[in-house]
């Protein structure tokens, strides 16, 4: 009896171990860490390309408009320097395997999954993405903590960085940067300007009353380096 037990026993064992060993693990949870209502607005857009003629953004929104158990619908607005405005389109994104509404898995992710850190996967998926760091950075006067994710192999010579918020996981802005034939660099940014995720410090204005004492201030000084001489 106990030898028919160890014969069921182990074979049991070594499945177990197998599984273990084989199937992957995600210790993320992936869950949407925004709310219909919250927006993002981009700006500061640089584009450096050898194309003679390019019409550059000069804002952009990205809102949310609808949250369904793991999808998130967005809708993505805008203008470019010369008035036009963007064409407007909404998506609606699966925020653990980002399946977007055309059924098609998205890499350049618009929005991660809320508190994701350094190591994770960006998706619930064997080939996805990992968050490269996790770091402090003050974003619009405010200390955010932010995942970073960079691409390095999409094309020879082209680095594409991507910045999201990690509470919420809104995307913050992109670098990309292409190197030609070691010399010439072409560079490409956007950030973002504006958004009711967080709380955002105002600039402080410069009041016009400082006008007149400052004018004064340096008149004074430059009588003063004049007399020295």
């Amino acid at each position: 009896m106990k030898n028919s037990r160890l014969r069921i026993a182990f074979p049991l064992v070594c499945v177990l171990l197998i599984v273990a060993f084989v199937v992957p693990v995600s210790a993320a949870e992936y869950n949407p860490g925004v709310s219909v209502g919250q927006w993002i607005k981009y700006g500061n857009y640089v584009v450096t390309t050898p194309a003679e003629t390019v019409i550059s953004p000069d804002w952009s929104m990205m809102e949310v408009i609808g949250v369904s158990g793991k999808e998130v619908t967005l809708r993505i607005t805008g203008a470019y320097m010369n008035g036009t405005a963007m064409p407007a389109y909404e998506m609606i994104c699966n925020i653990e395997t980002y399946r977007i509404s055309e059924g098609v898995v998205a890499y350049q992710t618009y929005l991660l999954a809320a508190n994701l850190t350094q190591g994770d996967k960006t998706l619930n998926v064997a080939d996805a993405n990992t968050i490269n760091k996790t770091e402090t950075r003050t974003i619009l006067g405010t200390s955010r903590s932010v995942n970073i994710l960079n691409f390095t192999n999409l094309a020879p010579g082209v680095t594409i960085t991507y910045i999201y918020d990690k509470a919420s996981g809104m995307h913050l802005g992109m670098e990309v940067e292409t190197i030609i034939e070691t010399a010439v660099t072409y560079k490409s940014s956007y950030g973002i300007i504006d958004t009711n995720i967080f709380e955002v410090q105002p600039i402080p204005e410069f009041q016009s009353w400082m006008i007149l004492p400052l004018f004064m201030i340096a008149t004074l000084l430059v009588v003063m380096l004049k007399k020295r001489k």
